[in-house]
């Protein structure tokens, strides 16, 4: 009986420039999309520089990872709702029109951040990509795979993706695997704050080939 894995995976570990001190991290509320709110461990920084950026319904900022001599350049972008519950708009804005929000982070300008809070967090999520491509419309999977023998066979088994992040005082880790598994076969702005203590979307951008590696949403800081 043949068993084919077909697998491909996404690594990244960065630090912050500059971290977190761990001593001003504190525990504050953070407020959840019912209403309700939690008590959540965030970071902080005070006064500085940053790229930020004030849009209609939602805000930007950018916090960038060390270089460690490479010549690409990562960074971290939050994207924040001015309402607390307005991660659904965002979200379907983001769905409509992804180009819009990657041109927004070439509008954020240098900006002093009289201080910032983020929750640190660690979560993972798990999906069938197979179905997913159904609900949009795919109902057969086009891949065909190919056995060390020449033998194709259709992709019609399921194609499942599993992504890991982990964001704390010192950087990033985050991972991501796709895999198919076959049984039988393949002018500065004055000073201003900015505290993430509601649902946010980040991402994770190289800035200089503009590729987003990571994208997701915080609705709940301790929901591992």
């Amino acid at each position: 009986m043949l068993k084919v894995i077909l697998a491909n995976a996404l690594y990244f570990k960065g630090t912050w420039d500059p971290i977190f001190e761990v001593s001003n991290t504190s525990d504050k509320n953070f407020y959840l999309l019912n209403g309700e709110e939690v008590k959540a461990p965030f970071m902080y920084q005070g006064y500085g520089w940053k790229l930020y950026g004030s849009f209609e319904g939602f805000k930007v900022l950018r916090l960038p990872y060390q270089n460690e001599q490479d010549q690409r350049r990562f960074s971290m972008y939050i994207y924040l709702p001015d309402e607390r519950d307005g991660l659904k708009n965002l979200l379907q804005q983001l769905n409509t029109n992804p180009d819009e929000f990657l041109k927004h982070q070439l509008m954020l300008k240098p900006t002093t951040v009289s201080y910032f809070r983020i929750p640190k967090f660690k979560f993972s999520c798990r999906f069938q990509v197979s179905q997913v491509m159904q609900e949009l419309g795919l109902k057969e999977p086009s891949i065909m795979l190919c056995s060390p023998h020449g033998q194709e066979f259709p992709a019609s088994a399921s194609i499942n993706h599993k992504a890991v992040i982990e964001v704390n005082e010192t950087g990033t880790e985050a991972a991501a695997v796709t895999e198919l598994d076959c049984g039988c076969c393949l002018d500065a702005p004055p000073p201003v704050p900015f505290v993430a203590d509601h649902p946010f979307v980040f991402m994770i951008m190289e800035d200089k080939s503009r590729i987003p590696l990571f994208v997701g949403a915080v609705v709940n800081p301790l929901l591992g």
